[in-house]
């Protein structure tokens, strides 16, 4: 999901509300913030390939490392105190920073099924300082139900079930 579509739906959720200060021009710090929040509950796994010459360095965006993947196996990370030739490792990864201004083609580093969570993270941060706190209410608890959701997913999704699919 694009950091436009998000601001897109965080305004329908907004539509509602009437605040008293108009807090749209920190939607991409909100979002930033929201990203960074939701990937402590459900990570962003890459995995970077290591030839035999490469140099046996963790990633710039490493948050964890986790499993080491040799010949299709994968073993824990701490199982290794000398890491083999050639092997792919597979890492949680920090979110990159969405800086403020950013364009609204600006991907999000989540999948789309956490960055819902981000969205409510979003609107519930615009109406925590209203006087009328019932929006930030309803937003924070959708917030915190979708971020339960997810993590107890912290390894991603067991299955997607796109469309078109007859159960």
């Amino acid at each position: 999901m694009t950091l436009g579509e998000a601001k897109s739906e965080v305004l329908k959720l907004l539509d509602e509300t009437k605040p008293k200060a108009d807090l749209t021009g920190k939607l991409d710090r909100f979002f930033d913030m929201g990203q960074k929040e939701v990937a402590l509950y459900y990570p962003i796994w890459r995995e970077k390939m290591y030839t035999a010459e490469d140099e046996k360095t963790l990633p710039q965006d490493c948050c964890k490392p986790r499993y080491v993947i040799v010949d299709g196996i994968a073993h824990p990370y701490t199982k290794y105190s000398q890491l083999p030739d050639a092997f792919t490792l597979r890492y949680e990864a920090y979110p990159a920073d969405i800086p403020d201004n950013a364009p609204d083609e600006t991907e999000f580093d989540l999948p789309d099924e956490a960055v819902l969570a981000v969205i409510f993270f979003a609107a519930a941060q615009t109406q925590s300082m209203e006087y009328d706190q019932r929006f930030f209410q309803s937003f924070y608890a959708q917030y915190q139900g979708k971020l339960s959701n997810l993590s107890g997913q912290a390894d991603g999704p067991a299955a997607v079930v796109t469309g078109g699919c007859n159960v």
